[in-house]
């Protein structure tokens, strides 16, 4: 009995090639600029050199050393404080506003405008406006605490107090992000638990704490992800306020790793270090996706 060709192999064959043909631009610019630098910082973490003199291979070296520099241990610590203030500050904070923006009130929509508006500023402006706004001279907010309240706050003077203040700017600068986040997150809410909830006696605050909360514990779980991502990688909010200082005060992990790359340090301590960092985050980003799992029969 002859086989009879199968004619639908030509379209699947088409509709694989235009597929691949789609993916490729794609494909490539991800093994340009991602995988290709990932897999290299790696490879960097086992030698030492310049940018411009090249690099050496010295195996561990780069990891010894690292266990032993002070500087890189006071730049943990700063980075941990960093973490320990913005974190609960970009959950807490923003939850707030997204139930509050998320409500039927009227003009809410331009009171989520409003909220938005410090996300759509780059960190560049947002630091300067806040360095003007702390300034000694002519700074409204330094003179309604330290001239009319009579408090005398270090500001950036000191490591700490510089840490959390910047710390602070940058959740006030990402609320409107995180905010927006959470109000899908409770909108997605079906609106019958609540209504279940209230013939059953439940106030707002019982019923934010036994469902609102509960429900949003993916949402929590992306934000937690991001915002400790951004802690661990903050940089670009050190480089306008602080420089790093007052002397080494204020240097975080990431700065460190700049000044190693461009300040004529070695590139493979600098991408060590990298590479201790995105275990640190890999190691928390876990621990995170342990305490927020929920059971999926939770929605059903």
């Amino acid at each position: 009995m002859p086989v009879l060709p199968d004619r639908r192999r030509g379209p699947r064959r088409q509709s694989n090639g235009a597929a691949a043909a789609f993916l490729a631009p794609k494909v490539l610019l991800f093994l340009a600029f991602v995988a290709v630098p990932f897999v290299y910082t790696f490879l960097l973490a086992f030698q030492r050199g310049t940018l411009l003199r090249g690099f050496t291979f010295v195996g561990l070296d780069n990891v010894r050393s690292l266990l032993g520099d002070d500087l890189f241990w006071h730049t943990m610590k700063n980075t941990a404080l960093y973490l320990v203030v913005a974190v609960p500050l970009n959950i807490v904070v923003p939850l707030l506003v997204g139930v509050l923006i998320s409500s039927a009130l009227p003009g809410m929509r331009v009171y989520r405008s409003l909220i938005y508006i410090p996300s759509l500023l780059s960190i560049v402006a947002t630091g300067l406006i806040w360095k003007v706004l702390i300034d000694p001279d002519i700074g409204p907010l330094y003179g309604f605490f330290n001239r009319m309240l009579g408090w005398d706050l270090p500001w950036l003077s000191t490591g700490t107090s510089a840490i959390v203040l910047i710390a602070v700017i940058s959740v006030w600068s990402g609320i409107g992000f995180h905010s927006i986040i959470f109000m899908a997150g409770i909108n997605d809410i079906p609106q019958e638990l609540y209504e279940a909830a209230s013939i059953d006696g439940a106030g707002p605050v019982r019923s934010f704490f036994s469902i609102t909360l509960p429900l949003l514990k993916p949402v929590i779980q992306i934000v937690l992800v991001l915002a400790t991502i951004a802690s661990i990688q903050v940089f670009d909010m050190i480089y306008v306020m602080t420089q790093g200082g007052p002397g080494t005060s204020t240097y975080t992990v990431m700065w460190y790793i700049y000044q190693n790359v461009f300040g004529g340090g070695s590139v493979g301590y600098a991408a060590t270090m990298g590479v201790v960092m995105l275990l640190v985050g890999l190691v928390i980003s876990g621990f995170y996706m342990r305490l927020t799992r929920t059971d999926d029969s939770t929605y059903d």
